[in-house]
């Protein structure tokens, strides 16, 4: 490992990783269902594509920081513009990515299926939800008595691709709730919130 990477950025590169793996799912399933003709090959030709190699053999190291905000840049956009492309297709097929990031949430809980704390719980979510660079403060915690936390997302990290694609940050949200309803959807002791737009709330019951 590099002398220069710390954990922190591997979680991120996991992170813009974890967000393709999902974004892969919806390609996948578009072409299959013929949503939109060479969705992938547009991606790659509008937003370019994230590294996949390991993080030490790709990053450049003499510029650590402007390198992963240019992956997760990448990432974000791509993401968008995904949705866009397929919004202007059908906009009724957004149910059908709803239910592919329902599904990708269910299958992440599994990773923690041992975990019933409602912190470790929101520690995990942090694992998985791409939301900026670390420096960017895209999750802002109101409240955590250790059973119930309740969080919010600034915005400010996403909206910024949404408005390049053309289209509401208010859809990334509410499929972004989808995804945590399937993640929480197998807590028997763990209660799940959207409280506003952007604000939830997960709490032991």
């Amino acid at each position: 490992m590099s002398a220069f990477l710390g954990p922190v950025h591997f979680m991120l590169y996991n992170k813009i990783q974890r967000q393709n793996e999902l974004l892969n799912e919806i390609i996948k399933a578009g072409e299959e269902n013929h949503w939109v003709s060479d969705l992938a090959d547009k991606l790659k030709e509008s937003c370019g594509e994230n590294e996949t190699a390991p993080l030490e053999t790709v990053i450049d190291e003499n510029n650590i920081h402007n390198w992963l905000n240019n992956q997760v840049s990448i990432a974000e956009s791509r993401m968008a513009l995904a949705l866009k492309l397929i919004m202007e297709k059908d906009n009724s097929l957004l149910d059908k990515v709803s239910d592919i990031f329902y599904s990708h949430g269910v299958a992440a809980r599994l990773d923690y299926a041992d975990i019933i704390v409602a912190e470790e719980l929101f520690n995990a979510l942090n694992m998985y939800l791409l939301d900026g660079m670390p420096c960017d403060g895209g999750i802002v915690v109101e409240s955590n008595d250790g059973s119930e936390i309740v969080w919010s997302i600034n915005m400010q990290v996403h909206t910024p691709f949404y408005d390049k694609a053309g289209i509401s940050s208010q859809i990334f949200l509410t499929l972004r709730d989808r995804w945590l309803q399937g993640f929480f959807a197998g807590s028997f002791n763990i209660d799940y919130a959207r409280l506003s737009e952007n604000t939830f709330r997960i709490m032991e019951v």
